[in-house]
């Protein structure tokens, strides 16, 4: 809010300059629209370098972990065939419990883009959650590149879904990316499969998880 403030100001003082040295009569919604469109390009500049800083690390141990004590793990997942794929994300705290998962069918081009896809939807079940220190584990290296990396080497295929998520990325008061072995991701695996053999569009938010993952959160908690 103190940005937006200071882009009202700004406006504001330009304005009045605008009145004094050129005797142009600016309109009050012509003020508001300038400072929001000021503003968006405040916030996503702002987004963009926020994402420059984030780690993203590799675990090569080919086992699910609990996350570390107050952070929420979010594991993403996704499949891709012939255009038709679908995404899936699970978010598991640190004693084990299930806090939230999803899966959803979609059309993509690639299965870059449905793992682009993936990430985002990880990103989003976060924020419906309303975490704030959240780790994203994903099994494609290429898609953590993109989204902390430099803005101009994004792919064009990816580009619309990566900024999309690096806008949300702000929104957490803390957020790691780990890149882990397939085997380490089965949880989402066995979720992503099941979602797009069913065309399952659903998402589940603290209550009981679907059966098709229970077998991973038993042995998690033991």
């Amino acid at each position: 809010m103190l940005n937006l403030g200071s882009c009202l100001m700004w406006n504001i003082w330009k304005v009045r300059n605008e009145l004094v040295f050129n005797k142009n009569h600016v309109t009050v919604d012509t003020c508001i629209h300038k400072t929001l469109e000021d503003f968006k390009v405040f916030d996503l500049h702002h987004a963009l370098n926020y994402c420059l800083g984030i780690p993203v690390t590799q675990n090569n141990i080919a086992v699910w972990e609990l996350p570390p004590p107050s952070f929420v793990k979010i594991n993403v997942n996704a499949t891709y065939n012939n255009g038709k794929g679908a995404v899936a994300a699970v978010a598991v705290d640190s004693f084990g419990n299930h806090m939230g998962s999803g899966a959803i069918c979609l059309d993509a081009f690639s299965s870059t883009v449905a793992e682009a896809k993936a990430y985002g939807f990880g990103i989003q079940l976060a924020k419906k959650l309303q975490l704030s220190r959240i780790i994203v584990e994903v099994d494609a290296f290429e898609i953590s590149k993109a989204v902390t990396g430099n803005m101009n080497e994004i792919p064009w295929s990816l580009r619309s879904t990566v900024l999309s998520i690096r806008d949300c990325i702000k929104d957490f008061s803390e957020i790691r990316f780990v890149v882990i072995p397939k085997d380490a991701n089965s949880i989402t695996h066995d979720l992503v499969q099941y979602a797009i053999s069913n065309f399952i569009n659903r998402r589940w938010y603290h209550d009981e998880p679907p059966n098709c993952i229970m077998q991973h959160l038993t042995f998690s908690m033991n």
